[in-house]
C-alpha cells in the first residue's frame, strides 16, 4: 500500500532569491530555450510549409529551424514534472490545486477570449455558438491554445501521482514514464493501420480539452524520473549526436512522399510531438540542459547568482510569451520590411522575424507581469 505524501514543512520554493534561483537555474534557462523553440516553430513554420520550401535558401533554413525545435512543448512538460512532482514541495491537495488554479484558469479563460476577439475583428467569425464551441473544444480557435489545457489537465492529475512518486524508486518511475511515453507513440504508429487514412485521420473523438494531457503523461513522469541525472562526457556526446541526428531526420522527412521517407512519414510523422523520434530528441535535450547548466558544467556561469536570477525571471515569463507571441507574429507579418507576406522572402528576413517576435513577446510579458491584473495571465 502506498503511503500518503507528507506535506513539506516549508512553503514551496517560489521566491527568486539567489540560492533558489541558482539551484533551479537549469530549469529556468531550459524554459527560455524552449520558448525560443516555440517561437521558431510558429514563425519559421509559416515559410517551412511553402510548396517550394526545399528549393530556396530561406525555405531550407525555415525547415531546419522548425524541425530542430519540435522538442519544445514536450520539454516544457518534462520541466513541469521535474518541479511539480517533487514530494518535498507538496503541501497537500487543496493547496496544490488552489495555487495551480490561480495560475492557470484565468490564463485559459482570458487567452481564449483574446484570440476569439482577434478572430472577430481581423479574420473570420465563428458561425454561431455551436461553431465557437467546436473551435474551442478541438483546439482550433487559434494555434497552440491546446497547451493551456495540457498543463491544466496534468495539474489536476498531479495529486494522484504524488503518493506513488513518493513511495517508488527512480528506476520504477523511469520505467513507467517510458511506457507511458510509448503508448501515444504506438497509437500514432498504428493510426494508418487501424484507419487506413494515414496520420490525418479524424481524431476529434480522442483529442479533446480533457484528454490532451494524456499523450504527455509519459513526458511529465520522465521529467521527475530524470531530474538530477548528469551525463558523463561520453553520454553528453551521445545525447548531442542524438539531437542532431533526430532533428536532421525530421527535417528530411518533411515534404517527402516517396520511398523510405514517405513510409517513415506515414507511420512516424515529423509533425507529431510524441513520435518515437521526437521522444528521443526530447529526452536528449532535457538531459543536456541539466548536464550543461549546473555548477561545474560547461555553462556554469549561468548558475551564478546574477545570471541565475535573470534566468528565473525570464523563465517565469515564458507562459506569457507563449500566449502573446502569436499576436506579435500577426503584427510582424504586417510590417513591410520583414513582413508583407506569410512566407519570408529571404533568409535574413526570416531570421529578423524570429528575433523580433521573440524579443517583443518577451518585453510584453515582462512588463505585463508587473501589472497586478495582467500578472494573473502572463
Amino acid at each position: 500500500m502506498t503511503q500518503p505524501v507528507r506535506p513539506a514543512a516549508a512553503p514551496a520554493a517560489r521566491t527568486a532569491g539567489p540560492e533558489v534561483a541558482a539551484g533551479l537555474a537549469w530549469v529556468s534557462w531550459l524554459r527560455v530555450l524552449a520558448i525560443t523553440a516555440v517561437v521558431l516553430i510558429h514563425t519559421a513554420g509559416l515559410t517551412a510549409v511553402a510548396p517550394d520550401a526545399r528549393e530556396t535558401l530561406e525555405g531550407q533554413l525555415a525547415i531546419a529551424l522548425d524541425f530542430s525545435s519540435r522538442w519544445a512543448v514536450p520539454v516544457f512538460v518534462m520541466l513541469s514534472g521535474a518541479v511539480l512532482l517533487d514530494p518535498a514541495r507538496y503541501r497537500g491537495t487543496g493547496d496544490f490545486l488552489r495555487r495551480r488554479a490561480i495560475r492557470l484558469v484565468p490564463a485559459v479563460v482570458v487567452w481564449h477570449l483574446v484570440y476569439l476577439g482577434y478572430r472577430l475583428v481581423f479574420t473570420d467569425s465563428p458561425d454561431g455558438l455551436g461553431d465557437l464551441a467546436r473551435l474551442v473544444l478541438t483546439g482550433k480557435l487559434w494555434t497552440a491554445l491546446y497547451f493551456f489545457w495540457i498543463i491544466l489537465g496534468l495539474a489536476v492529475i498531479t495529486p494522484v501521482l504524488l503518493p506513488w512518486i513518493a513511495s517508488t524508486a527512480r528506476r520504477t518511475q523511469l520505467a513507467v514514464g517510458l511506457v507511458a511515453a510509448m503508448v501515444p507513440a504506438l497509437t500514432l504508429f498504428t493510426v494508418p493501420i487501424r484507419t487506413d487514412q494515414g496520420w490525418h485521420a479524424d481524431m476529434s473523438w480522442v483529442e479533446t480539452p480533457w484528454t490532451w494531457w494524456v499523450p504527455y503523461l509519459g513526458y511529465y513522469l520522465l521529467g521527475y524520473a530524470l531530474r538530477g541525472v548528469v551525463l558523463k562526457r561520453g553520454g553528453t556526446a551521445v545525447a548531442l549526436a542524438t539531437f542532431v541526428t533526430g532533428s536532421a531526420l525530421l527535417s528530411w522527412q518533411w515534404a517527402k512522399t516517396e520511398g523510405v521517407a514517405g513510409w517513415i512519414e506515414r507511420y512516424m510523422p515529423a509533425e507529431a510531438y510524441y513520435s518515437p523520434t521526437t521522444i528521443v530528441i526530447v529526452v536528449s535535450v532535457f538531459l543536456l540542459g541539466q548536464t550543461l547548466v549546473r555548477s561545474g558544467g560547461l555553462l556554469d556561469p549561468l548558475c551564478r547568482p546574477g545570471p541565475a536570477i535573470v534566468g528565473r525571471r525570464l523563465g517565469d515569463a515564458t507562459l506569457g510569451v507563449f500566449a502573446v507571441h502569436l499576436l506579435v507574429l500577426e503584427a510582424v507579418l504586417q510590417i513591410p520590411v520583414i513582413g508583407g507576406s506569410i512566407i519570408a522572402g529571404s533568409a535574413g528576413e526570416l531570421v529578423a522575424r524570429c528575433v523580433v517576435v521573440l524579443v517583443v513577446a518577451y518585453l510584453i510579458s515582462l512588463l505585463a507581469s508587473r501589472i497586478p491584473f495582467l500578472s494573473r495571465v502572463f
